[in-house]
């Protein structure tokens, strides 16, 4: 810039114009300028225009164009100036300055972070156009050739430090410092332990006989170097024997008991002083906003109407402004669409916690018609249930109910005989012999249901011991699969559970004259088998019956026959010798 007292400048003879662009490191250097003659300073009364703003004199030639002066200009003579166009990567966004040639690159550097957008922090690269190589800090523009007037293109490549970064370099610093307050430890006890040492080498020479007063050993406490690390005990080893009294290293004494207190400092050696860095800030606690300027390639315009040109208007609008509203106006509209969006939305809140209390009230409904319907079911499988077992009684907790049972109906009609009818009359004994009668007629039918449960519960319980001995095997396997096996003696204790059920058909349907015969010839060839008094009981009775069916005898008068046939069967079915799979039952 030029100074307002000075001389407007005067246009010389411009020197030879240099090649567009930065010249390379191998071509030759730029002629010099030719040195402008001299000229006689104009008065300053005459009318000469002052330079604009966007024009300097650099070696006699006139620049003009925008530029961004760099605060080395007022240092630099005015031949050295360079015109630099910086891309700013990755943002990619131009800036142009003017800097002198001999400018060390470190200093350009410096000069774009204060003068751009830039964190202290990141690192700045500078390097030719084009991805070229990195130019060092130390070199200058004049080392590549460049001279004054010539117009350079250069790529600045800004790397941003990230979070993780910092945070890896805090924790890098926090590690030093540890492991200086730990050096400084050692050095603290080794000096501690040179001291006591060299005490005790000067009480050994002083050779007195004053007993010592101070401690072996002494336990030191040192607090950690950062807040939340924990603190750490010392301890150093006294040796003060023959000292006569302790060494004064300064202090000051108590005027009340003549205590003499030392100054720790002197004892202790001076370590590396803690910095505490304030964190609850307001910029610590907010975030930094960063700004960055770009420069677009793409273009835009907008085209007017004239005559030689026809645009299209079917897709223009027509845009105008509305009514002017007040801030109160606004603020009504606000608060009557905020008072709409209250309203739905409370309404909308309202119903759904209406159908959540619905749905838990029509659960609990639901719930409690289901239990009573359980509860309902159960009371009527309960109630027929002893219903049942009052008719057709099968355990004898069954009949034991029955028994209770009469035994409290005839106390309660002896109690209404012996309420109605004076004692010692003949209408008592009669009611007496009455109620006898029927109790005998009830117990009779008790018995007589007890027989027939026994069989029916001795049927079951035999049919179910055929069906557990005739049972196929299960055997496992090393890796847990099970395999069913027919052994010899499963095959023997089915085909007896087949005959024993044969023979106890008659029970159960009318059988022909041969299919009987025929069961009864499979019954002789399998007990004929073993000779013992039992099989040949069981031939002779099969025998007989062979001979009243050929004669034509009625089947109903041989059912005593056929279930002593039956039984002498099943005792042969459940003899060991005869059925090995009776003995495994035996045994369980």
């Amino acid at each position: 810039m030029v100074a307002e007292d000075a001389p407007p400048a005067v246009e010389t003879e411009e020197s030879p114009a240099p090649a567009e662009g930065a010249p390379a490191a191998d071509d030759p250097p730029p002629s010099p300028p030719v040195e402008a003659e001299e000229t006689p300073a104009p008065n300053p009364d005459d009318d000469a225009p002052a330079p604009s703003g966007d024009s300097r004199v650099d070696g006699g030639v006139v620049a003009r164009g925008p530029r961004t002066e760099s605060h080395h200009d007022a240092g630099a003579g005015a031949e050295d100036l360079v015109d630099c166009t910086f891309v700013v990567l990755p943002e990619r966004f131009e800036h142009s300055a003017t800097i002198p040639a001999t400018e060390p690159f470190a200093s350009v550097k410096s000069m774009l972070a204060s003068a751009l957008p830039i964190p202290l922090d990141a690192v700045m690269t500078l390097r030719q156009p084009d991805g070229g190589e990195p130019l060092p800090d130390d070199a200058c523009l004049a080392d590549y050739g460049v001279g004054a007037a010539d117009e350079v293109d250069l790529e600045l490549v800004v790397a941003y430090r990230t979070e993780r970064e910092m945070r890896a370099e805090a924790e890098e610093n926090a590690r030093r410092e540890a492991e200086d307050f730990a050096r400084l430890e050692e050095q603290a006890a080794a000096a501690a332990a040179a001291e006591a040492a060299q005490l005790a080498e000067e009480s050994r020479l002083a050779n007195t006989d004053a007993p010592s007063s101070l401690p072996e050993t002494l336990r030191v406490t040192v607090r950690g170097a950062r807040r939340g690390e924990p603190s750490r005990v010392v301890t150093v080893r006294i040796d003060a024997s023959g000292c006569v009294k302790p060494r004064y290293l300064g202090g000051f004494r108590d005027r009340r008991d003549g205590t003499v207190y030392h100054h720790a400092s002197n004892q202790t050696i001076p370590t590396k002083p803690r910095v505490w860095k304030t964190k609850f800030t307001t910029e610590t606690q907010t975030a930094q906003g960063r700004s960055r300027l770009a420069q677009t390639t793409a273009q835009a315009s907008t085209q007017m109407a004239r005559k030689d040109l026809v645009m299209d208007e079917s897709r223009d609008v027509e845009v105008w402004t509305g009514k002017y509203m007040t801030y109160d106006e606004v603020m009504v509209i606000k608060a009557r669409h905020t008072l709409t969006l209250q309203k739905y939305f409370r309404g909308m809140r309202a119903r759904r916690l209406a159908n959540e209390l619905r749905a838990i009230r029509d659960d609990a409904v639901r719930r409690a018609e289901e239990e009573e319907a359980a509860r309902a079911a159960a009371e009527e499988r309960r109630r027929r249930f002893e219903i049942e077992r009052r008719i057709r009684p099968k355990t004898s907790e069954d009949f034991e109910l029955l028994y209770d049972e009469l035994e409290q109906w005839r106390v309660r009609e002896t109690a209404k005989v012996e309420a109605e009818f004076p004692p010692e009359t003949d209408a008592r004994r009669l009611a007496m012999s009455q109620l006898l009668a029927k109790e005998t007629e009830l117990i009779r039918t008790i018995g007589r249901l007890r027989i027939a449960a026994n069989n029916a519960n001795r049927e079951r319980r035999v049919e179910r011991a055929l069906e557990d001995m005739s049972q196929t095997k299960r055997w496992e396997r090393k890796d847990g699969s099970l395999v069913e096996v027919d052994t010899p003696f499963t095959v023997r204790a089915r085909e007896l559970a087949r005959l024993y059920d044969a023979l106890r058909l008659e029970t159960r349907r009318d059988v022909s004259t041969d299919e009987r015969l025929d069961v009864l010839v499979h019954v002789k060839w399998t007990v004929k088998e073993f000779d013992c008094g039992l099989t040949r009981e069981i031939v002779e009775l099969a025998d007989r019956e062979a001979d009243l069916l050929n004669r034509g005898r009625d089947p109903a008068a041989m059912t005593g026959l056929r279930r002593r046939i039956a039984n002498l069967f099943l005792q042969f079915v459940e003899t060991p010798e005869f059925n090995p799979e009776s003995a495994r039952r035996t045994t369980d």
